[in-house]
Order: structure tokens, then sequence, then C-alpha cells
């Protein structure tokens, strides 16, 4: 399971895909990640955050060895709903951007919801990417499923789903056997909204029997999978797939590999080249430019009559720009989800820190949280994002004890 994890986020990462040689890349990779798996089995998102930071000063030498273990930890922190903290560890092995910035003084800024929902209408598949450490490019998605379901989409698939996921899903929570990234608060309330909006989810990843281990064979496998699944029993099925990275490639990867297979055209949306960083010297100028002079308070892309500017045309048709994150009680906008904001207490720690605050549904025991912040302080004042209905808001300590429980109604 861990080396499937290990693939997952690093086989389209840039790192792994340009910088290092693959076959060593990955060997390491799992080789590190195993030694992790190891060390924090059965211990705490809190524990296991602790342990990697540790870790990490081991290989402060170790240049491939410390990327593989910042881009681990970067993923823990978005899982702990600490954004600002997933940037800044992603960026600690980072290198001062040195691309040019790109001329796009002929286009317009327009919302890229508005205008992704345009365009979806002449396609029958739409295909999402996400850094897996930034739990933000998950909201373009779900911000995308009612448009979408209004124009016949009815088929929801991500790159992370187990192949038990739909029977999990059906119990009205996301548990943690429904993939490894949905375990994240934003992902699982992505997963279980295009459930109850009535979208058929399908996982097909990692279904075929693996003979290469290779990411051909990966993505060949995968774009079968969704064919078999989807479109050999419904032809004229609409589907959006959320996937990581390099998935969306039109060249080689598994948007190619669709197109070989069903004979359509996959709407590709890239979230992950023009992106918010935690110092600008590490961002792309063209992004840095971008939200300097773009107004719009929600995801945007450019336009120019009826072209799309992407980054890479050759390999996606649509780039992403989000506005800088602004922050409410240290949680940033966006994770709202239209959500009411709840401030937590500085009691409901009881001065045991870092402690992590949980909101449920149910309070299952596999349960994922719908929301979770992690509190470093009596001075680290957050808030939580509450749902309609009801809301039991956990406190545990880092060893993972109950330390508060409180049920609110919204």
């Amino acid at each position: 399971m861990k080396k499937i994890i290990l693939f997952c986020l690093l086989a389209s990462s840039p790192a792994f895909s340009e910088e290092h040689d693959h076959e060593q890349f990955l060997l390491q990779a799992v080789k590190i990640g195993n030694q992790i798996q190891e060390q924090t089995k059965d211990k705490t998102l809190i524990e296991k955050i602790s342990f990697t930071e540790r870790f990490a000063k081991d290989f402060s030498n170790n240049p491939i060895a410390l990327d593989i273990i910042m881009q681990g930890l970067s993923v823990e922190y978005s899982f702990a709903g600490s954004h600002s903290k997933a940037l800044i560890t992603r960026d600690k092995t980072a290198e001062i951007e040195s691309s040019s910035v790109e001329d796009l003084a002929n286009y317009n800024a327009k919302s890229a919801v508005v205008e992704i929902l345009e365009r979806a209408k002449t396609h029958q598949i739409v295909m999402v990417n996400e850094a897996h450490d930034i739990s933000q490019h998950r909201v373009l998605t779900y911000r995308l499923l009612k448009g979408l379901w209004k124009q016949g989409y009815r088929y929801f698939a991500a790159e992370t789903l187990s192949s038990s996921a739909t029977l999990q899903i059906d119990r009205g929570f996301i548990t943690k056997q429904v993939g490894y990234y949905t375990r994240e608060a934003l992902y699982a309330n992505l997963v279980l909204t295009a459930k109850e909006i009535g979208f058929e989810i399908v996982s097909y990843d990692q279904h075929k029997p693996s003979k290469l281990n290779t990411i051909d064979e990966r993505e060949t496998n995968s774009a079968l999978t969704l064919k078999e699944k989807v479109f050999d029993k419904d032809p004229d099925a609409k589907i959006i797939i959320h996937v990581g990275y390099s998935h969306i490639n039109e060249e080689k990867w598994l948007a190619s590999k669709l197109k070989k297979y069903t004979g359509l055209e996959t709407l590709t949306i890239d979230q992950t080249t023009r992106i918010e960083r935690s110092n600008t010297k590490y961002e792309h100028p063209t992004y840095s430019r971008a939200v300097k002079n773009v107004e719009l308070q929600e995801p945007f892309i450019f336009v120019k009559g009826n072209e799309v500017w992407s980054s890479d045309s050759n390999k996606w048709d649509i780039s992403i720009f989000w506005p800088r994150t602004s922050y409410l009680n240290g949680r940033p906008k966006w994770a709202s989800l239209g959500r009411v904001n709840y401030n937590v207490s500085t009691n409901d720690c009881k001065n045991s820190y870092p402690c992590m605050v949980d909101v449920f549904k149910f309070n299952h025991k596999d349960e994922v949280p719908l929301d979770r912040v992690l509190i470093s302080s009596k001075n680290d004042h957050k808030s939580v994002f509450l749902s309609q209905g009801d809301n039991i808001i956990v406190t545990t300590d880092s060893s993972g004890n109950q330390i508060n429980k409180i049920k609110i109604q919204n």
C-alpha cells in the first residue's frame, strides 16, 4: 500500500520526472517510505508529523532523500488542515524560479468555473488535476460538480479511490478505506458531495494486475478500466475525473490513453504549474504578475476570443490561476466550502498542545472528518467549518486521547 501511495505522489512530480533517474528515485522513495511507515504505524497524525520532521534532519545533506521526505510531510500538513505549513514544507527543497514571465497582454481573466462549464458542454470527459499536498485544488472540482450534473455528467472518478470505495461511501460518510488522499477533509467533502448529488462513483487506479510497474502500464490499465466501467456500458456517458499532476497530460499519460481507447477528446485542466508558493521567489513570474493584476477573488483563467491560455498547450487545454489565499482565523477562506465558521475556544485543548480539532458528521471510529485543524499552542487561534445538520467537534491530544467533545446543530 505504501509503495502505491508513494508512486501516486512522486511519479508525476517535477522531481521524479525531470531531475532524477526514475528507477533510482522511486527505489529510494520506497525505501524511505517504508522506514517512515514502520516507525509511524498506528501513530496519530500529530505523531507522524513530529516523527517526519525529526527524520528529515537525518537527511539534511541528501537532496534527493530530503525532497522525498518533504513531499510526504507536506501532504501530512495538508491532512492536518495546515495549508500554510504545507506550502512552507514543500518549498524547503525548492529552487528559486528562473523562468521568464509569459505574455498575457491580449488575454482577459475570466471565472474558471464559468468558462470550464461552457467548454464542458462539448465534451464527455473533463479531467482536473491537483498537487496532492494542496487541498485547495479539490475545491475547484467541488465547485464544478453541480454545473456538470446539470449538463448530464453522471460519473465521478478519482485517482485515489480504492476498489472498495463505492461500498464504503454508501455508509453515508467517508471512511479511511475509501482512499489515501480522501483522508484529507476537503477531499472527503468532494467525494461525499458528488455521491449526494447523484454521481456514480468510479474507482479505477491500480485495479488491473501490474507486471512492468511502469507509468505507461499504469496509465493504460487505468484507461482500460474506465472504458470498461463507464463507456462500454454507456457510450454517451459524461464523466469528471480528478487526478494528480501529470495524469492530465495528453501526450503520454491517462488523458492520451483515454483518447486512444475511447476515441474521445478530454477537456484537460491543470492547477499545478502556475501556483502560489510560500515565497514569491519560488513562484513562476507569470503567476505572480497575474494575481497582482487580476481582481477576481475566485479561480480564473485567461481567454482571448475562443482561445484559452495553457502553460503547455501540447499537454493540457487550460491553466488555472488561484488568487492568493486569504485567511480567516488562520484558515484559508476557500476551505469553507460555504460552511459556517466556528471559532475554536482556547479551552478546547485544555492546555495540551499540539492538539487536533476534528469535525465529524457521526463520529464513527473509521470516519474521516469533514473539517480538521491542528492547534499548535494557546496563542494559535483557529476556526473550523460546520456543515448543515449535526456537527460533532472532537478535540484530541497528540496521542489521540479525547480532550473535549461537543455537538452543535447548524
